[in-house]
C-alpha cells in the first residue's frame, strides 16, 4: 500500500468516528496526511502542545472528536499534556502522528524517538478499543519517498 493511501484510509477511518475537524501541524514526515486532508476541515498550527489544547477546546465546545495531525519524533511527545488532560476529562482527542518506519527505531535516526505506546495508558492504540472517553492515538509509519502516488 502506497503512504498517500494509507493516509487515506486513515482518515477515512476517523472520519467514520464523526471526527469533522483536523488541526495540522505540518512537517515532512506527515505529509502523505496532509494530502489526505486536502477536502477536510483544517486548521493550520505551528506548535503542537498549542495545538492539542485548542483541539480539546473545540471538543468541549462541540462535543463532537477532533483530530489532531502531526509530524514524527519530538512533535509526538508535545501532545502528552493534551493527551494526559483529554483522559481525565473524559474528552474524545483523535491523535495521528506520523513515524519513520520501524527500522529506524533505536537506530539514532533523527526524530525517531518511540512513539508507539508514546502515551501509555492515557490512550487507546486502536480504533476497535477507542470508547470516546479518552484520546486515541493512530501512529502511522511513512517510509521515501513520502509523496508516492
Amino acid at each position: 500500500m502506497t503512504n498517500i493511501a494509507a493516509a487515506r484510509e486513515v482518515i477515512a477511518r476517523v472520519r467514520h468516528l464523526e471526527v469533522a475537524e483536523f488541526i495540522v501541524c505540518g512537517g515532512s514526515r506527515n505529509a502523505p496526511l496532509v494530502v489526505a486532508l486536502a477536502d477536510a476541515a483544517t486548521i493550520s498550527f505551528f506548535d503542537e502542545r498549542s495545538a492539542a489544547f485548542f483541539a480539546l477546546g473545540r471538543i468541549k465546545r462541540d462535543g463532537k472528536p477532533v483530530a489532531v495531525v502531526t509530524t514524527s519524533g519530538t512533535a509526538v511527545a508535545e501532545l502528552l499534556p493534551a493527551a494526559v488532560e483529554s483522559y481525565y476529562a473524559g474528552a474524545p482527542l483523535v491523535l495521528i502522528t506520523a513515524d519513520r518506519p520501524a527500522r529506524f527505531r533505536g537506530s539514532g535516526a533523527p526524530q525517531a524517538v518511540e512513539q508507539v505506546g508514546i502515551f501509555g495508558p492515557y490512550a487507546a492504540t486502536s480504533i476497535e478499543q477507542w470508547d470516546r472517553q479518552r484520546p486515541l492515538h493512530l501512529n502511522i509509519e511513512f517510509d521515501e519517498p513520502l509523496i508516492d502516488e
